[in-house]
């Protein structure tokens, strides 16, 4: 069933008092800029393309690793090319705790569809967009599987670009070696007493029910994903699952890893653009 969630979003902060200036160039103006729904507060950076039309809004979700280069890399691309870049900061999850509140964690699988829905919602009242102005994500590893989120729960996005990311979160939980995953996994499993990595994952099993998926299903726009079959960050065994469980897509097998199978957003970002551009 999909989510209801567009009628419990309440931004408390105006453009004003959101925006903040962080940085000018010749081609592009950057904002921090805050938001904050019911109690949770999220953190943006946002490109603004400067002497040219807004043509869409671009929503790129940062890994597991915060945002680094290749978000700001692909946001500069992109804005210097028309499109308004949010990209969203990571906020803390129950995946920072050594003793979770499981269910929490499972609640918490929808917040960034509703930060992207407040930071949407943001630049349209800043910026005066229209709002028929067409929104695109794309993300990696921990992004891409925000932006399956994003691209499923949100109507206003019309195409979604995914790349290293996976569906059966108890699986990638158990077993990526990502080292933030890891850290998390060691410390629940010793609060639980748990020795086995197949023992957490029928664990983990119980509890969340909420996963990339399911929501993949609700997916009904264009959406490519690119899959590293070296992966052992997200196993590559469950982004093949994603690829299974979405609807019919475009999808790239590539003998990487995890961290080159990320940089493919870089990379390809020509391709990602005329991918976006095509349903403008």
């Amino acid at each position: 069933m999909k989510m209801m969630i567009l009628n419990i979003l309440f931004i408390l902060l105006t453009p004003s008092q959101a925006f903040s200036a962080k940085e000018k160039s010749w081609s592009y103006n950057t904002y921090e800029v805050k938001t904050q729904v019911e109690n949770n507060s999220y953190e943006a950076m946002v490109y603004e393309p400067k002497n040219k039309k807004i043509r869409a809004i671009l929503i790129i979700s940062p890994t597991i690793s915060n945002v680094d280069s290749i978000e700001g890399a692909n946001a500069q691309y992109f804005a210097k090319r028309g499109y308004l870049v949010i990209v969203p900061y990571p906020f803390v999850t129950e995946l920072n705790s050594p003793n979770p509140d499981m269910d929490k964690l499972d609640s918490d699988y929808y917040r960034p569809v509703v930060s992207a829905i407040s930071f949407i919602n943001l630049v349209d009242a800043k910026f005066k967009l229209p709002l028929n102005l067409p929104v695109f994500a794309l993300g990696a590893s921990q992004g891409g599987i925000m932006t399956v989120l994003i691209a499923a729960y949100i109507p206003r996005v019309k195409a979604a670009w995914i790349a290293v990311a996976g569906g059966d979160l108890p699986h990638i939980y158990a077993y990526s070696d990502v080292p933030a995953i890891v850290k998390f996994r060691i410390g629940h499993m010793k609060t639980l007493g748990i020795s086995e990595a197949l023992a957490y994952e029928i664990y983990l099993r119980s509890y969340l029910k909420n996963d990339p998926a399911l929501s993949c299903k609700e997916i009904g726009i264009p959406l490519h994903q690119t899959i590293a079959t070296r992966d052992t960050s997200v196993p590559t065994v469950t982004q093949e699952y994603l690829a299974r469980e979405c609807p019919a897509h475009s999808i790239l097998r590539l003998k990487l890893s995890h961290s080159a199978g990320a940089l493919t957003t870089v990379i390809m970002r020509e391709k990602i653009l005329d991918f976006f551009e095509s349903t403008i």
